[in-house]
């Protein structure tokens, strides 16, 4: 799943552009419902590591630290030299990165590229250690009721106040709580040897109901939008499972091979692009030499890393 979702948000990232219709550039958006797959998935990562070896959250942070600050930090630099990055303040972008404020700065947020889901993702890492001590102490049950709760009364308020629209009110961690909280309420489910089972005429019902309603709320827009994220994220999350049910292995193992370099993926795409984009006018070949560019020096970028001993798998 994870794989399926980057690889559709980089198509997505690529594809847009400002030459196309408004509603087509909408409708391409669905490519980035992966966000809320990566964050289901980041969650069920993270406890499953938590589960297999237990840290302090200093220890966490730390491993945090090595393992996603320092390769996103890497790349923020290399942009920040870069004077087609950025048109703004390069070095106050550069420090907002670098300082993690630049999420309560709606200048900066996207700043060099789609960085928002990191920040989004160390609010995350902020939070696990208690959020797991939490639901140790008052059970999953409450617990989970307690998270989607919170996400359900953030989407309520954004809607109200129409600050759902601005990035840093849009992507704060309340709005992809629930799923993130699934995704460790699912890994404990299937820890306890338990299984989950759906038919794959399911997976295409809700693949087809979600990410067309998801789809319909994107073009319509306004208060219809602030429950959308529910459709969205089982519709995407329903289509991801039926591809891979499938049972092409060459489709299966690509998505594999892109989940395994899935974070070093994200972070160098739009780097990526913005510098092809300078030298091959051609927008079709441009998107392609980007794909498999983009995919060559991530697996050197997650390599390089893995070999150094500062990058290590979930």
């Amino acid at each position: 799943m994870r794989g399926f979702s980057i690889l559709t948000i980089v198509l997505m990232h690529f594809i847009q552009n400002d030459r196309l219709p408004g509603i087509v550039n909408k409708i391409l958006s669905i490519g980035g419902t992966g966000v809320h797959v990566f964050f289901f998935c980041s969650g069920f990562g993270l406890f499953l590591s938590y589960l297999k070896k237990p840290l302090k959250y200093t220890e966490f942070l730390k491993k945090r630290f090595f393992k996603v600050y320092i390769p996103y930090i890497a790349v923020v630099t290399i942009s920040a030299l870069l004077p087609y990055m950025y048109e703004g303040n390069r070095l106050g972008a550069w420090l907002s990165h670098v300082f993690l404020y630049k999420m309560f700065i709606p200048v900066y947020e996207e700043s060099f590229g789609p960085f928002w889901f990191i920040s989004t993702l160390f609010q995350f890492y902020f939070l696990f250690v208690p959020m797991v001590r939490l639901k140790e102490n008052i059970g999953t049950k409450k617990w989970f009721v307690g998270c989607s709760s919170l996400s359900i009364t953030w989407w309520v308020f954004t809607a109200i106040t129409g600050l759902s629209d601005q990035r840093i009110w849009g992507s704060f961690f309340l709005q992809y709580l629930w799923e993130f909280a699934l995704g460790i309420v699912i890994a404990e489910y299937l820890k306890s040897g338990k299984s989950i089972t759906i038919k794959t005429q399911w997976l295409i019902v809700i693949g087809i109901i979600g990410i067309g309603i998801a789809g319909v709320a994107k073009v319509v827009g306004g208060y219809f939008t602030a429950f959308n994220d529910i459709f969205a994220a089982f519709g995407y999350g329903a289509i991801s499972l039926f591809i891979y049910t499938m049972g092409c292995s060459a489709i299966n193992k690509f998505i594999f091979f892109t989940s395994k370099i899935s974070y070093e993926l994200y972070l160098v795409h739009i780097l990526v692009f913005c510098t092809i984009r300078l030298f091959v006018p051609n927008f079709v070949f441009s998107i392609i030499l980007s794909v498999f560019t983009s995919y060559v020096i991530a697996f050197g970028y997650q390599s390089h890393i893995k070999n150094k001993k500062v990058l290590c798998c979930e």
